[in-house]
């Protein structure tokens, strides 16, 4: 999803956390969840997989796609855990059964 000019971003955090985001100062610590890729339902989901994993995951590309080709097989990408769920939630929809490690 891309934000638009008109759009409205409404951020609940705490004074020191969006000083923090100011900076720059992001906290990779809390990237810290694996997710695992057991199987496909249909041959399409390989490549529903792949985009799904390169577009919320972030990997590049390819490791997604070698993921895909390579099951059962965790991620070798560290996620946060809210964008961990977000992936298998989506990965599910497109019949890619997987879990949380």
């Amino acid at each position: 999803m891309t934000l638009t000019e008109s759009d409205r971003l409404i951020v609940l955090a705490t004074i020191a956390g969006l000083k923090r985001i100011e900076r720059g100062e992001l906290d990779f610590t809390l990237k810290n969840v694996r997710v695992r890729i057991e199987s496909v339902v249909t041959p399409d989901a390989y490549f529903e997989g792949a985009n799904l994993i390169y577009r919320i995951a972030g990997c590049d590309l390819s490791v997604a796609r070698q993921t895909m080709a390579q099951l059962p097989q965790t991620l070798p990408c560290l996620l946060y855990r809210d964008r961990a769920h977000r992936l298998v939630r989506e990965l599910r929809k497109a019949l890619v059964i997987a879990g949380l490690e």
